[in-house]
């Protein structure tokens, strides 16, 4: 702390404001001092200017609202940095909602690279594009016919050309996988005549990385394809903490990293560059591995294990994926015994399973889940299940309350892929991705992959969290509030999904500051503006809990703090 004439002085103040705390009470203030980087105090504008010194930074907010920074409980900060146009890895089609589009994007990144080099792009627009349908393998060979090109359309599914797929020795005669119980289920996307489209869904995407992966000597990872050099996951990871703090957001949970990924991150942080805390989930590749090996390689594993590190950067658990858009990542027996041992171990597991696309995959979840439980209790060590579409039983909402698991939901992904199901429900349906073409079921088919029961998930007493699931949607910072406004509002692209599960904005605000704190164990340092907290804020250019809806999405950050210092500024 900063000391002058022996009393303690803040180096900044923020005075004459609307400072929306997020305490117990949820308290509004006028002003908050900090000091390094922590808060100092906060409260009235006399009593906190009192604290002023001959060399702190005063600032009249002018009625300007602050909250705590965000935090975003599910990205994939690493792979969605390495999209970004100062990474240079990547082409980036996030934003393109037509094939011409995209088929642009991949033809300039042709024209400068040479023949054999791999293209590889972004997560596809979540929306609906506006062709009515995906890119297949001849739109891509028409404008890159002498380059394998990859195209990520979220979650494991992939699009590739002709040059891809002889890479991975995809064509007529190779069966879809799934018929192992250690291999994830999955479907290779063919023509009237069987020729594979290019379309490679869940596991049939993890057949082609396998062989591609061998012939570039390159090793498995739970998520993404191609690995980049050092500098390049610097510049990548430098890009998309600029990205979320011009969102307002301080913190994060990466889902998914590899355990030689971390590297990056330490060196980041050890340069003083990092401007989001960062829990990282460590990801299992169990599509690639039986279970013999998943098991021998929790008890082989030698990196940092859960809870080490320090306020800027943790390991906070392991990821893994149960299903995908309907296939088994893992049947259940792998399940079982993957949650059951790694409980025993002492870790915490985050698990992506949507109730939506399967009957009973949360049965087979919650089942194995309560097997470690009856162990091992759970309650108390942040175990959560991702993303939580559709999942409006009751009976499944308590199973999960009375073993303390977190609802990590996911309202911006929801708000943008409702639109997607809703306007390309053919499409999906042709490449086995949704239920049969039915018009008059539309909206309960897209309920069931994309609502999110807030209300009633907090009800049922639940800690529910926000997150956006970054790549698979876009932060802009000309809407930077797309997740918070879909969180009380139910709004997506498609309309009020469930306009019954609305909650208020307070409510909405606390999903995505203390509640992901809590989510996470450190409610003690950060979710909230209180004295002895890390000064992490956002400061708007609006009140989120005042302003009119027509007017919620126009919402700026003006200035983002994180430990105290400005990391980010609207020009």
């Amino acid at each position: 702390m900063k000391v002058e004439d022996g009393r303690v002085v803040a180096d900044t103040i923020l005075y004459n404001g609307r400072i929306n705390t997020i305490d117990a009470a949820d308290s509004i203030a006028e002003a908050v001092a900090m000091s390094g980087d922590r808060i100092l105090a906060v409260g009235r504008d006399a009593d906190i200017r009192r604290l002023a010194g001959g060399s702190t930074r005063e600032v009249d907010l002018r009625g300007r609202s602050v909250i705590p920074g965000l935090i975003d409980n599910h990205t994939h900060q690493l792979m969605a940095g390495l999209d970004t146009a100062e990474a240079g890895a990547k082409v980036n089609v996030q934003l393109c909602t037509t094939i011409d589009e995209i088929k642009a994007r991949i033809a300039d990144a042709a024209r400068r690279l040479p023949a054999g080099e791999w293209i590889t792009t972004s997560c596809l627009f979540r929306g609906a594009l506006r062709d009515g349908r995906f890119p297949n393998r001849h739109d891509l060979d028409q404008v890159a016919p002498d380059n394998p090109v990859y195209i990520a359309d979220g979650g494991r599914n992939i699009i590739v050309n002709t040059r891809a797929l002889e890479l991975a020795g995809i064509n007529a005669e190779t069966p879809d996988p799934g018929s192992d119980p250690e291999v994830a289920q999955g479907h290779i996307v063919r023509d009237e005549s069987g020729v594979p489209t290019g379309h490679l869904i869940v596991g049939a995407g993890d057949l082609a990385r396998r062989a591609w992966w061998k012939r570039l000597g390159q090793p498995i990872k739970m998520w993404d394809f191609l690995d980049f050099d050092h500098e390049t996951t610097l510049r990548a990871l430098r890009a998309q903490m600029r990205v979320l703090n011009a969102a307002g957001i301080t913190g994060t949970r990466d889902m998914g990293v590899a355990p030689r990924e971390i590297d990056v991150y330490q060196d980041l942080v050890a340069r003083g560059e990092a401007t989001v805390r960062t829990d990282l989930i460590l990801g299992l590749p169990v599509q690639y591995l039986n279970t013999e090996q998943i098991l021998e390689s929790l008890h082989s594993y030698m990196g940092p294990k859960q809870g080490f590190g320090d306020e800027w950067l943790r390991v906070g658990g392991l990821k893994i994926v149960a299903q995908n858009y309907g296939y088994w990542s893992m049947q259940p027996e792998k399940i079982r015994a993957l949650v059951v041992e790694g409980n025993r171990l002492g870790w915490s597991f985050a698990i992506h399973g949507t109730p939506g696309d399967l009957g009973n995959d949360i049965e087979v979840i919650l089942d194995a889940l309560e097997e470690a439980d009856r162990e091992i209790p759970l309650s108390g060590r942040r175990w959560s299940y991702e993303h939580a579409f559709g999942l409006i039983q009751p009976e499944y909402q308590e199973r999960l309350r009375r073993m303390g698991i977190t609802i990590a939901a996911n309202p911006h992904l929801s708000y943008v892929g409702a639109g997607r199901s809703i306007a390309m429900q053919g499409a999906l349906q042709s490449i086995r991705m949704g239920e049969p073409d039915d018009p008059g079921h539309a909206i309960d088919v897209t309920i069931r992959k994309w609502g999110q029961p807030i209300r009633s998930w907090l009800a049922a007493g639940l800690l529910v969290t926000g997150g956006s699931d970054s790549p698979a949607v876009a932060y802009d910072r000309e809407h930077p509030f797309l997740g918070l406004w879909a969180t009380f509002s139910q709004e997506t692209l498609a309309g009020v999904l469930m306009p019954e599960e609305t909650v208020d904005r307070q409510t909405a605000l606390r999903i995505w500051t203390i509640n992901n704190a809590i989510a996470t164990g450190e409610e003690h340092l950060k979710g909230s503006i209180e004295a002895g907290k890390l000064a992490d804020l956002a400061v708007l250019t609006g009140d989120p809990l005042t302003t009119p809806d027509e007017d919620f999405l126009s919402l700026r950050v003006e200035e983002t703090i994180v430990g105290g210092r400005t990391v980010y500024e609207r020009e």
